[in-house]
């Protein structure tokens, strides 16, 4: 059972993170996937959840598609160190399939929302559809939220919240699995993308526009349904 108290340090919390029983995910997957990196890393990568790598390891991005993370981080100038790393599931899906809805919600009510508010990044990237749609509450599909910035709000811990800019980042395992650099391609896509993010995190321009999360037809909708 999981001690509802609230946590008052990224180390504690992590640690009563790595004893969670919380939901169904837990007794199928070796252990319990919780983050990588720096406190106070001005920049948060928030994947999905954790393969088969990573259950095995015990460590976020460190399967094919985390290599790849890592290269194409890389390239834009982006050190791993210089970022903290973790996913809104923290146990391995069953058969490799995408964490279905209400594993995503119970999980990051329990970790990811916590590590959020204690972490206050400067620039978040949510790589793949389960981390931007849960990050933005939305219902759009990746073709829609990449490559563009996001206002994210959180709070802070203290009664207020902070903000940070989010992007969307196609996901490295479906880059793997088109194995293109055509122009337009979600290789050539994924590397404007990166280009970008790096610009805004090493304050070389803040970003130009923000897009809307929510679907066109629920723009303007009242909050009541």
């Amino acid at each position: 059972m999981t001690d509802p108290s609230p946590p008052t340090t990224l180390t504690g919390l992590e640690g009563r993170n790595r004893a969670c029983r919380a939901c169904h995910l837990r007794p199928g997957c070796t252990q319990v996937v919780v983050a990588e990196g720096r406190a106070d890393a001005p920049l948060l990568i928030v994947g999905e959840g954790p393969g088969a790598h990573e259950d095995r390891e015990g460590r976020p991005f460190v399967g094919p598609g985390g290599q790849l993370l890592d290269r194409i981080l890389h390239a834009a100038g982006i050190a791993r160190d210089e970022a903290y790393l973790t996913n809104v599931v923290k146990c391995r899906p069953p058969g490799h399939r995408d964490p279905l809805p209400h594993e995503a919600r119970t999980c990051a009510a329990h970790w990811l929302e916590p590590q959020l508010t204690l972490l206050r990044p400067r620039v978040i990237l949510a790589v793949g559809h389960t981390a931007a749609t849960y990050l933005l509450d939305t219902r759009l599909n990746m073709g829609a939220l990449r490559g563009q910035w996001f206002r994210y709000r959180h709070d802070d811990g203290q009664g207020g919240t902070y903000t940070a800019h989010l992007m969307p980042l196609l996901h490295p395992a479906y880059l793997l699995r088109r194995d293109t650099r055509a122009p337009g391609g979600p290789k050539s896509l994924t590397w404007r993308d990166i280009r970008e993010a790096a610009a805004v995190l090493r304050g070389l321009h803040e970003p130009q526009a923000f897009a809307d999360p929510a679907p066109p037809d629920m723009q303007g909708q009242p909050g009541l349904f």
